[in-house]
């Protein structure tokens, strides 16, 4: 019984963690169309882009080259100690190495993935840009 409710707990917990995801990404090209560029979240507020940011972010990326914004990465303990799954399609993990200059990125049967210190540094790079998650 204490076992179920801890369980009941942690779901919960989990939940509103994730609430700040996006309900969807969208576009880059579409995301820099838009005069104010943003998303709904999971949790109903929104998500605001920041231009300079999605602009710079263009740049890091061949001539194109269109991917859904923001990244999400989920924290996925099973796969090892700092490993987050970059959710979407290979372009979203391609567009994820392209931006900070790595030589590749590596593939699981949960999809493309890397590592925290990464994760770390895309974030700070382009703050607006990406999201983290939990399962």
């Amino acid at each position: 019984m204490f076992s179920n409710r801890v369980d009941e707990w942690l779901k919960h917990e989990l939940k509103m963690i994730n609430m700040s995801l996006p309900a969807h990404t969208i576009p880059l090209s579409v995301l820099l169309r838009l005069e104010e560029p943003c998303v709904k979240t999971l949790g109903g507020g929104v998500h605001h882009f920041d231009r300079r940011e999605l602009e710079e972010f263009k740049r890091s990326l061949p001539e194109g080259f269109d991917v859904s914004l923001p990244l999400i990465f989920i924290r996925r303990g099973e796969l090892g100690e700092g490993v987050y799954v970059i959710k979407g399609e290979k372009k979203e993990a391609e567009a994820f190495r392209l931006a900070l200059g790595l030589s590749s990125i590596h593939k699981s049967a949960e999809g493309y993935y890397t590592y925290k210190p990464f994760v770390i540094e895309f974030l700070r790079r382009y703050k607006t840009l990406g999201v983290v998650g939990t399962y």
